[in-house]
């Protein structure tokens, strides 16, 4: 599928975005731009979910979908892969990628981008030529919770990407939601410092709904 691309102050770059400390100068698109000014919640965790964690991401992508808002992720293993399957099922979802717009990573999840790509949206902040590494994974989580109202953590163990897109949330004025985990379990340590510090712990997709509704 070709892509397109938008300059930060052209129409159409998302009103969100444009909001935080370091927007993209350029985003490159494919598939539906449409999706880019809805309003959207990010759902985001390890690569390493347990199967339990991925249930979870999984029916609540669905169920945000389903109350009208475009489900964001990251496109990697784990929380983000059920995030987007779940929100398939429910309305559509936003991949943003760490590499260029033109390189889906991992191969896993290629399928899964051809299927977002249907009816939902993939984006980077690199075009097709560009030479993308590690560190760009993590810059890519700004825009994550740029476009957010609000972001979930589902299962982020001590050092996690997820809590880097929780911290620029936070530091956006984004909402940050997490679902706690048991006390032992090493998957669940960033997710319980995230409460810990503030963040909101989720009883339920309907407190999430309810909230977030107030911000549009």
């Amino acid at each position: 599928m070709p892509y397109k691309s938008l300059d930060l102050n052209e129409g159409g770059y998302p009103k969100l975005l444009k909001e935080i400390q370091d927007p993209p100068q350029k985003i490159y698109l494919r598939g539906s731009e449409d999706l880019l000014n809805k309003p959207a919640v990010a759902i985001v965790g390890t690569r390493s979910a347990s199967q339990k964690g991925k249930e979870i991401a999984k029916e609540f992508a669905k169920e945000i979908s389903r109350g009208g808002y475009v489900v964001i992720s990251g496109l990697a293993l784990g929380i983000d892969a059920s995030a987007h399957r779940g929100a398939l099922e429910g309305g559509n979802t936003i991949a943003v990628l760490g590499t260029n717009i033109a390189n889906i990573y991992p191969q896993e999840n290629i399928a899964l981008s051809e299927k977002i790509l249907e009816n939902g949206l993939i984006i980077s902040e690199h075009g097709e030529d560009d030479a993308t590494d590690k560190e760009d994974f993590l810059r890519r989580n700004r825009i994550i919770s740029g476009l957010s109202l609000a972001v979930i953590v589902i299962e982020a163990p001590k050092i996690s990407g997820a809590l880097s897109t929780a911290r620029h949330a936070a530091e956006q004025g984004r909402d940050v939601f997490v679902v706690p985990g048991a006390i032992d379990d090493p998957n669940y340590i960033g997710s319980h410092e995230l409460i810990r510090d503030g963040a909101i712990l989720v009883k339920s997709v309907q407190d999430i709904l309810e909230d977030i509704s107030l911000k549009i």
